[in-house]
């Protein structure tokens, strides 16, 4: 559906990933008589850095904003799931593998994340190597296995949000890139599409890694570094990998958890296949249009982790592969929500949007309605200026994957 010359909106957002949605909906729940345009380069709804994301989620955060961002919106999520709508959530759980030095780097950290009351479970070196078939624990001697954590489907959840904007009287334009941002006197008032103008009160930056680029059109910035992440299928429908794929004893899915290397690199089950994935930290940060996966980067630098612990990765050839990007917010890695020349931006999650998009959804909202808190999805008050940019001094996320 696309936008109409000219026309006044109250609302435009700019970018229909998981943040541009949730941030859509929580605004018209409030006021669905609202006039609210989502405005999005492709063509349908988290087909950008959402579709190309691990869908996991998890609560297991150091910092106790990150938790309750990911809290709540796993409270909402669960919910949804519970009242019919399939979002092929599964609690399979996160198992951060740890050497002796990694661990005792974040024993301070894992109990005060227990304290928190975040379900975690240790488990020693024997009782990883009788859980998981092939494995050779090597320099690892300890597994954390976080509880509430798990996988989704991001599309389902993206229909979810834009069925539910629509409803509410919401409007999309796909296949719409904004090449412009309408300034009168320093305040942003509208984008321009191709030749269009769109006048908006207001307008939602939610353009994710691209959020730089976007505010760069009306000489703006933001605290968001893309960084590059690949990620790649490899089959598991026989053998030692499908074995180590149906790992019983960690869940009630009978599937190996979320599983995180000690250099970072994950293996994350996917039907018959896992998707093996890795955000490069030694790779130059910076935005690709079209960023495609590398086998050599497959080769070199995901392989070789994955098959030190698991041989039975040696060889193997990814069926396919894509790359996307982290929308980092480097001095923190804690997203952030506020106003820069008149227009709201909802961005920085550093890779983990899924599992916070729909507080930070609420977030948007409430900053919108010029509401000082609002309430998540597990019914717990967050307040809204803990996610400004101004007088920011949370202490950082130490898991960060």
């Amino acid at each position: 559906m696309g936008a109409e010359q000219g026309r006044d909106y109250e609302v435009v957002v700019a970018g229909a990933g998981i943040l541009g949605l949730a941030a859509a909906y929580h605004i018209l729940r409030v006021d669905r008589s609202l006039k609210l345009l989502v405005v999005e380069r492709l063509k349908g709804p988290g087909r950008g850095n959402t579709a190309k994301s691990a869908a996991a989620y998890r609560d297991m955060f150091t910092s106790p904003l990150n938790r309750q961002l990911s809290q709540g919106s796993i409270a909402f999520y669960e919910e949804l799931q519970k009242g019919g709508f399939n979002l092929g959530l599964a609690d399979i759980g996160y198992l951060w593998l740890l050497t002796a030095a990694q661990a005792r780097a974040r024993r301070l950290a894992l109990e005060g994340m227990a304290r928190a009351g975040v379900p975690l479970e240790t488990l020693e070196r024997g009782q990883l190597s009788r859980r998981l078939p092939g494995f050779e624990a090597g320099d690892i001697t300890l597994g954390v296995l976080g509880r509430r954590c798990g996988i989704l489907n991001q599309g389902r959840l993206c229909s979810f949000y834009e069925q539910e904007v629509g409803r509410l009287g919401g409007r999309f334009a796909y296949g719409a890139e904004v090449n412009g941002l309408m300034a009168n006197q320093g305040v942003i008032r509208g984008v321009r599409v191709g030749a269009e103008q769109i006048t908006a009160g207001l307008v939602v930056v939610a353009t994710g890694a691209w959020m730089g680029a976007t505010l760069a059109l009306a000489g703006l910035s933001a605290p968001v570094v893309p960084v590059k992440r690949q990620l790649f299928s490899v089959a598991a429908r026989d053998g030692m990998l499908a074995r180590l794929l149906h790992a019983g004893g960690f869940n009630r899915q009978g599937l190996l958890p979320f599983t995180i290397l000690p250099g970072r690199a994950y293996l994350r089950p996917a039907g018959s296949s896992f998707i093996l994935g890795y955000a490069d930290e030694d790779r130059v940060p910076g935005l690709e249009d079209n960023p495609a996966a590398e086998l050599d980067f497959f080769t070199s630098r995901i392989l070789p982790q994955a098959a030190q612990y698991f041989p039975a990765f040696g060889g193997t050839i990814p069926a396919y592969a894509w790359a996307g990007h982290y929308a980092c917010h480097p001095p923190d890695n804690i997203p952030f929500v506020d106003r820069l020349a008149g227009a709201i931006l909802v961005g920085g999650d550093s890779g983990s949007g899924i599992m916070k998009g729909d507080a930070l959804g609420r977030v948007a909202a409430g900053l919108y309605w010029g509401c000082e808190q609002v309430e998540l999805g597990d019914g717990r008050p967050f307040k809204v200026a803990d996610l400004g940019l101004k007088d920011r001094s949370p202490s950082p996320e130490e898991f960060v994957i």
